[in-house]
């Protein structure tokens, strides 16, 4: 995956609001020792390599004049109104270097409870971890067929070889919670237990 930019040397609200216009992103390429490169990425191709990578860990061959790096596209700014991309950000690998990235979540089946009225409850659609880029996965998949109500799937029950994840080992992933009706039957039980246990002392 190959992508070629310009080498912006100014910056500013201005230069970015006029590179926009004409079809630019603003950008940014950073990395460990590494001094700040401040680029222009064609719109057009931004687009693309977003559909691409659908958030997933992939080196892109970045070009630019007589650079040339391999990185990652890390976050990606929107314009809170119009939704429009308005910058950037590319992080530099090295080979051998660890790395931090979020490694989208795949669903796969269906859960068993969600069949008598349960709702599958996806806490984390990201997982944090940490590791060398060659052994990050693209995306870390769980089947929750075998949920039931009340059960649900913890980090320490994703198996990832050569990653560190970067969350609690009891941190709940997916949960199936109950049909709200259930839990509504269960809260006025102990009150009308309580109203019978009055009734009786009278």
């Amino acid at each position: 995956m190959e992508l070629e930019v310009k080498i912006r040397e100014k910056t500013g609200k201005e230069v970015s609001k006029k590179l926009r216009k004409n079809g630019w992103i603003p950008a940014v390429v950073y990395g460990a020792h590494e001094e700040n490169l401040h680029i222009s990425v064609p719109l057009k191709e931004l687009h693309e390599l977003i559909k691409e990578t659908h958030g997933e860990a992939k080196i892109i061959k970045l070009k630019a004049e007589d650079i040339e790096k391999d990185v990652l596209l890390k976050h990606v700014d929107r314009d809170p109104v119009t939704g429009e991309i308005i910058h950037a950000d590319f992080q530099v690998i090295h080979k051998g270097e660890e790395i931090h990235v979020d490694v989208p979540l795949e669903i796969q089946g269906t859960a068993k409870g969600t069949k008598v009225g349960g709702i599958l409850e996806v806490l984390h659609w990201h997982i944090p971890v940490r590791g060398e880029i060659s052994k990050i996965p693209p995306q870390i998949t769980i089947d929750v067929s075998e949920l039931d109500i009340h059960d649900s799937i913890h980090v320490k029950d994703l198996k990832i070889e050569g990653v560190k994840i970067l969350l609690h080992a009891d941190e709940p992933i997916v949960t199936v919670i109950p049909p709200k009706k259930m839990e509504e039957v269960k809260a006025e039980a102990p009150a009308e237990e309580a109203a019978g246990t009055e009734g009786e002392e009278e």
